[in-house]
């Protein structure tokens, strides 16, 4: 090879050389820029997912307190059924208790009477202590202070004695079921109330 040759030669080797290393250089680019726009991608979808997870906590939140209200409503809602359909079937008793009550009074007793009395008695206080189970108290106040939202005054008379409203007589008793700390008239008592004189 003459001189020529092998400078010709190493013109194009060098060329060559320059052209792989331009393409080296041109690829290692191109991979970072793919490297990158991949990461680019990978951090806004990690930002997207974050942001879902948020939305996905805040929403059960939200659904998880609606349903403890719900929860709450509807034990609420059930007790009260229970205690109207409580009361209503408690109410039908109440006159025919009032009517054992009733059984022997202001007539002579004799021997032949005395243990029907007692049998009439025995279911009267049987009557009660369900009542009582079940959490109805018999009101019969006298003596005490007249209460408009327990009692209802069938009579009234002016009194020296006493210095505010007060009950004399019961007429009829009533009665009261308390439940979870509250307290309402099933029935009020029917009572006579003595007022102070002015």
């Amino acid at each position: 090879m003459s001189a020529e040759e092998n400078v010709a030669t190493k013109e194009n080797e060098t060329m060559e050389e320059n052209v792989q290393t331009e393409q080296v250089g041109n690829e290692n680019q191109t991979d970072s820029v793919k490297e990158s726009s991949v990461v680019d991608l990978l951090k806004e979808e990690f930002e997207k997912a974050k942001q879902k997870i948020v939305s996905l906590e805040d929403s059960f939140l939200r659904e998880r307190a609606e349903f403890q209200n719900y929860k709450r409503r509807t034990l609420a809602d059930n007790a009260k059924i229970k205690g109207e359909a409580v009361k209503n079937f408690i109410i039908k008793f109440l006159n025919p208790i009032d009517n054992l009550e009733r059984v022997g009074s202001g007539v002579n007793v004799s021997d032949e009477m005395k243990p029907f009395l007692d049998g009439v008695g025995m279911i009267l206080r049987e009557m009660n202590s369900i009542l009582e189970k079940e959490n109805v108290v018999k009101v019969s106040p006298v003596g005490q202070p007249f209460d408009p939202t327990t009692m209802e005054a069938i009579a009234s008379d002016e009194s020296e004695d006493v210095t505010e409203e007060t009950v004399v007589e019961v007429y009829q008793p009533g009665y009261v079921f308390t439940e979870n700390n509250e307290s309402f008239a099933l029935r009020p008592a029917r009572v006579k109330v003595a007022r102070p004189k002015f």
